[in-house]
């Protein structure tokens, strides 16, 4: 599959991506996920109950960090013939023009809602950073669960938000990067806030808070995964984009948990 960004050719993935519904996914497994401009989550829904009370998708170029619809909007959130959900915009990098394009739907087969994301350049990138910031609404504020399911480099690397005495919630997770590098996650919603013009920095997606409790959750659903909390919960992902390349792409994931989390 082959598509035009602004006027640059870009390449997508060869495994088979986006189908089912319009902006508003088909429920699967629990999860249903509604997309707007910039491929942001707009609405979260877990066995037809909303499970999310706010999302961001960030960009950071050095030290200025803003959230991408904020960028120029090329292509306002509209649904395909394939009934994807697609947006497109461009902002400033360090050496020109960089386009972004997002396709946003239920991947065939599978249970995961992803959004797959193709930057651009005609010059190297330089220095770009990218996450994704969502609050999931599951349980109480401040007794919620981080279950990280999946080590560095594991194809589905997930962190999921739980209620304090559940097993189910809602995953948050980034793949098949190309060109791209994870930089970590955090999930301190506290610390989102005070640090939120820094909150791609390496230096802040460090995992785990220092403070909150460790256990190990249920195997039957989450095998060999590690759970943090109960804490005020609300994951942020991020990922580097390659300085040197021109062409870079991934697929960020919401997935309800746990049935279907590894398809």
């Amino acid at each position: 599959m082959r598509y035009i960004v602004a006027g640059l050719v870009g390449l997508a993935f060869a495994n088979p991506v986006i189908a089912v519904d319009s902006v508003c996914s088909t429920p699967r497994d629990g999860i249903a996920v509604e997309i707007g401009d910039a491929g942001e989550p707009k609405r979260i829904e877990l066995n037809g109950v909303s499970a999310m009370h706010e999302a961001d998708v960030l960009v950071k170029v050095r030290s200025d960090t803003l959230t991408l619809d904020r960028t120029a909007i090329t292509q306002h959130a509209r649904k395909l013939t394939d009934g994807s959900t697609t947006s497109s915009g461009r902002f400033h990098g360090d050496n020109g023009v960089i386009y972004w394009l997002s396709q946003s739907g239920m991947v065939q087969g599978t249970s995961f809602h992803v959004t797959h994301w193709t930057f651009s350049s005609a010059k190297p990138f330089g220095e770009v950073a990218f996450g994704v910031y969502a609050d999931i609404d599951i349980g109480h504020y401040a007794s919620r669960n981080s279950l990280i399911v999946g080590g560095v480099g594991h194809p589905h690397r997930l962190v999921v938000t739980t209620g304090a005495q559940s097993s189910e919630g809602v995953a948050l997770g980034l793949r098949y990067l190309r060109n791209a590098s994870a930089i970590g996650w955090m999930a301190d919603l506290t610390a989102y806030y005070a640090n939120y013009g820094h909150v791609l920095d390496a230096a802040i997606l460090t995992g785990a808070d220092a403070g909150w409790g460790t256990f190990t959750p249920n195997q039957t659903y989450y095998p060999g995964a590690q759970g943090y909390g109960p804490a005020d919960m609300a994951p942020v992902i991020g990922l580097a984009l390659n300085p040197a390349a021109k062409l870079a792409s991934f697929e960020t994931v919401i997935a309800g948990a746990p049935k279907g989390y590894i398809n």
